[in-house]
């Protein structure tokens, strides 16, 4: 019976995603970058639906239509052999179950020496990997891209619910501070509690005065370089703006566009160039909202271009 199915083999196609940057498995060489999904929204507070973010994402970087040279003639094939490792099994049901298995598939990435990028689900998702650090003991700063600042001690009797997400990692061994980008809701509580916990809070209205965005991102990496801990880079998409942004959980208008965005995160990334391996994490980002894929199709940008910026060895941002 099997052999009477040996064609199979040869009609099947499955496109290889992101033009073959990204495979399930690598035969012919080891992979140096890995992918990890996250179908989490047991705790969303608005939309429910990120569950469906990590493969929605796939789905889009299947298409044969785009290629894998960002905007600055870097090519990707040249560098990088990304393996995705699926999504992380989740209890929907058990929220704190659920971020245990997060923390486990992460710790095994965080103890690789090799970078990493984890998509949610939301932003729960990435207490799993702060756990997943404190864990391998190693201490860890936070870049946290948000319009909130997610500071609340429990939000609907869960104290694991994505609006708590920064400050459960500041309560963890090994929490180095953080910065948060974009922030525009929030509570004058939860601003208190940043300024008294190692947090630096920039606004959207103090990020937009800033003149350039990829050198503001280049100089937060500049004095961090020589610390001694690990930096995790936390993108909620929602710190766009709904018109670039229209998939996410929790809305807010009067964001970054994803132009600003996608500076912003070279500048990052290029200054963490210095001090790899890199971490990474995308969340929030909601299928079922998502108009023509806009969000989607933002994500994918912001990938291509992040992952160009982690190779690049000068860029021209006149």
């Amino acid at each position: 019976m099997i052999d009477d199915l040996k064609n199979l083999e040869f009609v099947s196609h499955e496109s290889q995603m992101l033009c073959g940057l990204i495979k399930n498995k690598w035969f012919e060489d080891e992979p140096n970058y890995h992918f990890l999904g996250v179908p989490l929204d047991i705790s969303s507070t608005y939309r429910s639906g990120a569950r469906h973010g990590p493969n929605s994402l796939r789905n889009i970087m299947r298409s044969e239509n785009f290629e894998c040279f960002t905007e600055h003639g870097i090519d990707l094939l040249e560098y990088y052999r990304i393996k995705d490792w699926g999504n992380v099994g989740i209890v929907n049901t058990n929220l704190k179950k659920s971020l245990n298995y997060v923390m486990e598939g992460v710790f095994d990435l965080a103890n690789s020496n090799q970078p990493f990028l984890v998509f949610g689900g939301d932003h729960s998702s990435t207490i799993g990997i702060g756990q997943a650090f404190e864990k391998a003991e190693l201490p860890l700063y936070i870049i946290y891209l948000d319009a909130h600042l997610d500071l609340y001690s429990e939000v609907m009797e869960s104290t694991l619910s994505h609006a708590c997400t920064l400050r459960r990692l500041t309560e963890m061994n090994g929490f180095a501070g953080a910065i948060v980008l974009g922030y525009r809701d929030f509570s004058k509580d939860q601003l208190a509690y940043a300024k008294s916990s190692n947090i630096t809070p920039i606004s959207i209205n103090s990020l937009l005065y800033e003149p350039n965005l990829f050198q503001f991102g280049f100089d937060i990496i500049e004095k961090l370089a020589h610390k001694d801990f690990r930096i995790h880079v936390s993108v909620d998409l929602d710190v766009l703006d709904p018109s670039c942004a229209p998939g996410v959980g929790n809305p807010v208008a009067g964001g970054l566009s994803t132009r600003q965005l996608i500076w912003l995160l070279k500048g990052i990334f290029q200054g963490m160039k210095k001090i790899e391996p890199i971490s990474w994490d995308i969340v929030e980002y909601n299928p079922i909202y998502d108009q023509a894929e806009i969000t989607g199709f933002a994500v994918l940008k912001l990938i291509i271009e992040a992952l160009g910026a982690q190779v690049i060895k000068e860029i021209n941002n006149k």
